[in-house]
């Protein structure tokens, strides 16, 4: 329910910004019931992997991995 209102919600946005919603969505999912969840490196980890996949696809040689 959470999921499809987040998708009505931001359903104009990027595909990259939607995707980055989704991913950090699912995650505060699964540490929801941690007193004190610890997953800002997690979340840093989706950005940047999706704005590698956005570079590559928009500059191949933009990123050299």
């Amino acid at each position: 329910m959470l999921r499809d209102r987040l998708n009505v919600l931001f359903n104009s946005y990027d595909p990259n910004i939607r995707q980055i919603i989704a991913e950090v969505g699912d995650l505060e999912q699964r540490h929801i019931s941690m007193e004190r969840p610890r997953i800002k490196e997690q979340i840093d980890e989706i950005i940047t992997r999706i704005a590698r996949q956005e570079l590559k696809q928009s500059d191949p040689d933009t990123l050299q991995e």
